[in-house]
């Protein structure tokens, strides 16, 4: 009788501990049933790549059992070749995107940027790159032109020559 309960405590342990999905009362049925079949499938793809890992765990175990080192030798020597040629691939890509972000840097700042690994010197160049001047060009927009003398001090034919710029100025205040 108490091997029961027992087994009975661990299947409601087993439920309560899985992840909760919310009541069809709080969500369309459909999405709820859509959530239920999502999690069922991300728990099934889980559960394959544990089951995977072990089953090439378990090989390389019986490969070392039977002492059957040449072929562990080949597979990770395969592995190796594979692993290498990656890394060459991305020496190259590293060694282009470096040399292609130097030269767009400006030339004093160069040797300075050279001993930065690629992600800061990415942000770097960036930044340089990307500043954007004090008082941006607008096409279609005048210029802000100051009179050089006070109005005052102005003679007739400077108050002529100005006068949309007084009456700018005049509105601006």
């Amino acid at each position: 009788m108490s091997d029961n309960t027992e087994t009975n405590a661990t299947v409601s342990e087993e439920v309560s501990t899985g992840t909760e999905v919310n009541s069809p009362d709080t969500e369309s049925p459909l999405a709820y049933e859509n959530k239920k079949y999502r999690q069922r499938a991300q728990e099934a793809e889980k559960r394959l790549t544990e089951l995977e890992k072990k089953l090439a765990s378990a090989e390389e175990a019986k490969l070392k059992e039977k002492e059957d080192f040449k072929a562990l030798y080949e597979k990770v020597s395969s592995e190796n070749e594979t692993l290498s040629a990656t890394a060459q691939k991305w020496n190259k890509y590293e060694e282009n995107r470096r040399n292609s972000l130097l030269e767009a840097a400006p030339e004093g700042e160069r040797e300075r940027l050279a001993g930065l690994d690629l992600d800061t010197l990415e942000y770097v160049t960036g930044k340089i790159n990307n500043e954007k001047p004090n008082m941006p060009e607008v096409v279609g927009r005048t210029r802000n032109v100051q009179p050089q003398k006070p109005y005052s001090s102005m003679t007739e034919d400077e108050r002529r020559l100005n006068w949309a710029d007084i009456v700018k100025q005049a509105k601006l205040r």
